[in-house]
């Protein structure tokens, strides 16, 4: 078992997976895609099935992006890892909630999701360390809450342009602070 301090196994796996940036960016390209679907299929009964199983995609996505940007995802040997991968996964248990509200309530499933999403990346907020992530989260779930409230009727176009809006400013959050990190590892060298 690895020695390593809870604070030190926080910093390595933040580091090593860039606090989880490739899944916020395959957020964003997934919730634009939702809502460019929502755009060309306007009142399709189709659309609530797109999330239910374009949500399934997320995973393999940020994996692929991960991938593609050389992080470490899986961060081997840290003893943080499985408990970042039990958090990404737990909103598995969601499903039947959303098959649900495909069945009673189709034009809320974009905000059901939202809302999900952004409960489910308030713990990141603790495990990066990321005031990024309490930011995704909160105004995730007001962006859904509003849009859902506020535009009933546009919720399969509004909703997730609002989401990708929310998941791209964390984004540069994410990098903003991923480089001050590596401007002070530099300075501190």
């Amino acid at each position: 078992m690895n020695s390593m301090t809870v604070q030190a196994a926080k910093h390595d796996l933040a580091q090593r997976t860039r606090c989880g940036l490739a899944y916020i960016l395959a957020g964003v390209l997934l919730w634009t895609v939702f809502g460019v679907l929502g755009l060309a299929l306007p009142d399709s009964p189709r659309n609530g099935l797109i999330y239910l199983f374009g949500a399934g995609l997320l995973w393999p996505l940020g994996l692929a992006i991960g991938a593609a940007l050389k992080l470490d995802l899986f961060a081997r040997g840290n003893p943080l890892a499985p408990l970042a991968g039990l958090l990404g996964g737990v909103q598995i248990l969601f499903i039947p909630l959303m098959i649900g509200a495909y069945i009673t309530t189709p034009q809320a499933v974009p905000w059901y999701l939202a809302v999900l999403v952004g409960a489910h990346l308030l713990p990141f907020t603790w495990l990066y360390e990321s005031s990024a992530y309490m930011f995704c989260a909160v105004v995730t779930v007001a962006v859904a809450g509003l849009t859902g409230w506020l535009l009933p009727g546009m919720t399969y176009v509004v909703t997730p342009l609002a989401v990708a809006a929310v998941l791209a400013s964390t984004t540069w959050l994410l990098a903003r602070a991923d480089a001050q990190r590596v401007l002070d590892a530099t300075n501190t060298v």
